[in-house]
């Protein structure tokens, strides 16, 4: 789940959706770098691009991906200086809004969207996120404390991985959402905690459609295992909103992604065993599995000796889902399913959505092989154009062993 304003992704796709057709049948190897990046193909841009001297936007788009982050900023400001028109400029300070807001530095993502306006007075999407966000201008960035790999009690199931933490000094036991842009809790959790709740209401969305009023906050101290956080930005939602509005209080949260990027990896076993934090020596792989698009994580998977890519949703309690990307690909699997609806819990309530199920799909994740039955193919308006899926716990907690490392960028599997 994701607001539906201020991220880099959701800013693009009405310009991408017009340019899809006109490159959908290529290969990636025939596809020039502007279209890679239209496409949101990082890992063939990173490809494309090995070894070369590229525009520094396709390069500090590379970087962001791969979770380089200090290269990725300073390769988005010199796209900014050396830009041959105020849109090219822009394009930079997207980036740069998507990884300011991923690494929890709201404050510099205010700056960012200030310049983006001042440039460009008539989007109303950069006007937008920007109210939405106003309450975190000036105020002191996100920091972590990643911690020493202690192992701790979890919650591991098909519906997700609930992680306990302290919230200034108070026990919560919360989903952990690797497709969530931020941490987000009810009104009545944020009053449980004492935490007060600033800003207009805006509106956020996610993959299914939905929207939500959402207001914002920051949660002063949270602690996870022996790592801490400081300073991390809260959305916070009406009670009445999925899936809070079923749960008890100390369970009415969720952990975003910006929370495990500053504690750099999380790993857990089928049993119920957590620990953060990544090795200290592993860098980056060359060929890694991990990426990310905007606030959204993605993986690499394998069906049928294929890659496809897919957004790791580990809060999709609804269960893995393939999207119109992954019908287009394979239309034969996809003929020989049958047509059906489900019903969709999101983000502003329940809708019933149109599926074609397709009985079994065998599919490889970070090595392992894991199914997924049934395999339900959705139409828009749930998905995107980019990915194939987003690919949830239903599969993930299959395996006895996974870990996310955003350090090495490499979901491992076993």
């Amino acid at each position: 789940m994701i607001p539906s304003t201020p991220v880099n992704t959701l800013l693009r796709v009405a310009v991408i959706a017009g340019l899809w057709s006109g490159v959908v049948a290529q290969t990636p190897k025939e596809l020039s770098l502007q279209q890679l990046y239209e496409r949101h193909s990082w890992f063939e841009l990173r490809d494309a691009i090995a070894g070369r001297a590229v525009p520094a936007l396709y390069a500090g788009a590379v970087a962001s991906a791969f979770n380089r982050t200090r290269d990725a900023e300073n390769l988005f400001k010199r796209a900014v200086r050396e830009a041959s028109s105020p849109e090219a400029a822009n394009d930079a300070r997207e980036g740069l809004v998507d990884l300011y807001m991923r690494l929890g530095r709201s404050s510099d993502m205010i700056r960012v969207l200030d310049d983006a306006i001042a440039t460009a007075p008539s989007r109303s999407d950069f006007r937008n996120a920007r109210q939405a966000f106003e309450s975190f201008r000036g105020l002191p960035n996100q920091s972590a404390r990643p911690g020493h790999h202690q192992r701790f009690r979890c919650d591991v199931s098909a519906e997700g991985v609930v992680l306990p933490g302290l919230i200034n000094g108070k026990t919560v036991h919360w989903l952990f959402d690797s497709a969530f842009s931020h941490t987000a809790m009810s009104e009545s959790e944020a009053r449980m905690l004492g935490i007060s709740v600033q800003g207009a209401s805006a509106a956020a969305g996610d993959f299914a459609g939905g929207t939500a009023p959402m207001r914002t906050a920051v949660a002063e101290r949270v602690a996870i295992g022996d790592a801490e956080l400081r300073n991390v930005p809260v959305l916070v939602f009406p009670d009445s909103q999925p899936p809070w509005n079923g749960q008890t209080s100390g369970k009415r949260g969720t952990f975003g992604l910006p929370v495990i990027l500053a504690l750099q990896a999380i790993r857990w076993t089928k049993d119920g065993t957590c620990q953060l934090g990544s090795n200290p020596i592993r860098t980056a792989a060359p060929d890694g599995n991990l990426a990310l698009d905007g606030a959204s994580p993605l993986i690499r998977v394998h069906y049928s000796d294929r890659p496809l890519e897919f957004v790791l949703d580990t809060g999709n309690q609804g269960g893995t889902q393939l999207w119109e990307r992954f019908a287009r690909d394979f239309p034969d699997v996809v003929r020989a399913g049958s047509k059906g609806t489900k019903q969709v819990h999101q983000i502003g309530g329940a809708t019933e959505q149109q599926i074609v199920s397709i009985p079994e799909l065998r599919l490889r994740v970070g090595g392992w092989g894991g199914l997924l039955q049934p395999a339900n193919v959705f139409s828009p308006p749930i998905g995107n154009d980019f990915q194939h899926g987003n690919l949830g716990l239903d599969v993930l907690s299959q395996a006895a062993e996974v870990m996310i490392d955003f350090q090495a960028m490499t979901v491992t599997v076993r």
